[in-house]
This record gives structure tokens, C-alpha cells and sequence, in this order.
């Protein structure tokens, strides 16, 4: 009842007020001006009274004019922010590639660095063991004390020759012309896997054991290197003054002893008799320094 009244008061009240206006027409005694003036006044009320919107209507379109004011108030709030927040990203992108500008320019700038002390500590003078300077693209010899022998295995091509004394006969060791194979092979090339570090010493000792070939060597310490006195029973001076062994690795006569030259794997080793200190066989003095 009482939801009934709050809903429909304002009718009810304009119906009181009809009424009223009725009764007061009816005590006048029927007058028709009277009545009249009082009907004009009751319908002016009602009429009030009923284009008067209700509560409801009112907070409802209160209410939507708020939340349509937040909104704009909200979009005119986040404008700015979201500007902001690009601005800071962008700002911060920039800086990122500024940092790895500086990184990448430090890293070249590094590594020619690196590269201008590897420039100027080449060597230029004989090291203390009495070698000379190693040419362009050739190895550093590597002292024994020094050496490491990774677990990693590779191969190498190995061959040992004495064809040089073939023309040289006269000057051989009568004693010795039968062990001249009559082709110049010891050894013709032959695979031989290794351990990646491992020298020309440690291949060619190996090797000439697993092929019974006889091999004599000695331990040089004035060249901190193994030397090679004989191979397959021929030594050194047994062909005149000037004769002994050489090797050579990849087409090149090292100016240093094989036990100080350390091996990667896929080289291609020769063991050679000289008769004329290199001369004979492309392994003269001259060439260590050509390349």
C-alpha cells in the first residue's frame, strides 16, 4: 500500500485538488463563472501535476548525463596518458639502440684492437731458440712444454722418400746402395689418424713403429725440437756434407724442429733426403722466406 501511494501520489494529490475544486463550484450555490474559474483552475493543476516527470525519470536522466560527462572526462584523460606511454616507449626503443650501437662499435673497435697487437708482436727477430721469423700464413712453432693434445681425432697423410739419392748413388755408401728402394719409397702415403695437437715427431714415430720402419732421432735442446738423425737405416752425411732429412707439411720445408710443429688434421706430411741441404728437392734456405 504504502509503494502504491509513493508511486501514484502526484495523481492522487490532482485528484484531491479536482475534487476540492468541485466541492467549492457546489457550495457557491452552482454560479457558472464560479464553477467555471474553479474547473480552469483544477485542470491547470492536473495539468502541472501531469507533465511534472516523476523521481525516476529524473535520476535516470541525471544519471545518464553523469556517466556520458565521465566518459568525456575519460577519453580527455587517457589522450594524454596513452601519448605519454608512446612517447616513453619510444624513447625508450631509441635507447636501446643507442646501447647496441655502442655495443657493436666497442666489439669492432675490440677486435681491431686485437688485431693491431697481434700485428705488432709478430715476430721480426730470431727467438731464443735460433729461429727465424715464420712467414706470412704459416704456424708458430709450439714448444714441447706447451703442447696439448685434444681428445679429437683426425687424420693426416704421411709418406716418407729418399728418390733424391737415386741420382746421387756415387756419392752413397757402397754399404748402403742396398737399401735404396729401387723407386726412392720408404713409405709411400699412407692415412694416419691422430689426435688434434699431436706433432710431426709424434705421427712419424707411431707411424714408422706400425710399418717397421727403422727410425733414430735425438733430442736437440740449443732447438728446444727432436731431431731426425736416420730413416729406414740412411742417416745423415751418409750422401755427402750436405745430405740428411727434411720434412715438409703442405707443400712447405718448416725452418723449425717436427716435434714443435703441432697439427690440426687434414695436412699432408713428406718426409725427404736432401743431398745438397735442400737444395735437390725445393727445400733450400731460400724458400723458408719466399712466402
Amino acid at each position: 500500500m504504502i509503494g502504491f501511494l509513493k508511486k501514484y501520489k502526484l495523481f492522487i494529490i490532482a485528484a484531491a485538488i479536482a475534487i476540492t475544486a468541485l466541492a467549492i463550484a457546489f457550495m457557491a450555490g452552482g454560479n457558472p463563472e464560479e464553477v467555471k474559474t474553479t474547473q480552469t483552475a483544477a485542470k491547470s493543476a492536473v495539468s502541472s501535476i501531469e507533465s511534472t516527470p516523476d523521481n525516476k525519470t529524473v535520476n535516470a536522466e541525471e544519471a545518464t548525463k553523469a556517466e556520458n560527462k565521465e566518459k568525456s572526462n575519460q577519453k580527455e584523460t587517457e589522450a594524454p596518458t596513452s601519448s605519454t606511454e608512446q612517447s616513453s616507449r619510444t624513447a625508450a626503443t631509441e635507447h636501446a639502440q643507442k646501447n647496441e650501437a655502442k655495443k657493436s662499435s666497442s666489439s669492432n673497435s675490440q677486435k681491431s684492437s686485437s688485431s693491431k697487437v697481434q700485428e705488432s708482436t709478430k715476430r721480426t727477430v730470431k727467438d731464443k731458440f735460433k729461429t727465424d721469423p715464420i712467414p706470412e700464413g704459416k704456424p708458430e712453432p709450439v714448444e714441447p712444454e706447451e703442447q696439448t693434445i685434444a681428445d679429437k681425432k683426425t687424420t693426416v697423410t704421411l709418406s716418407i722418400s729418399c728418390a733424391s739419392v737415386l741420382n746421387k748413388m756415387d756419392k752413397l755408401d757402397e754399404d748402403k746402395h742396398e737399401i735404396i728402394p729401387s723407386d726412392g719409397w720408404i713409405l709411400k702415403p699412407t692415412t694416419a689418424v691422430i689426435n688434434e695437437g699431436e706433432t710431426v715427431f709424434d705421427v712419424t714415430q707411431r707411424v714408422c713403429k706400425e710399418n717397421k720402419v727403422h727410425m733414430e732421432f735425438s733430442f736437440t735442446p740449443i732447438y728446444n725440437s727432436a731431431y731426425i738423425e736416420g730413416i729406414g737405416n740412411l742417416y745423415e752425411f751418409d750422401c755427402g756434407s750436405g745430405s740428411g732429412w727434411m720434412y715438409k707439411v703442405d707443400s712447405w720445408f718448416p725452418i723449425y724442429g717436427c716435434s714443435r710443429y703441432v697439427l690440426k688434421g687434414g695436412e699432408t706430411i713428406e718426409w725427404q733426403y736432401t743431398t745438397n741441404i735442400g737444395n735437390d728437392i725445393g727445400g733450400g734456405y731460400q724458400q723458408w722466406n719466399e712466402e
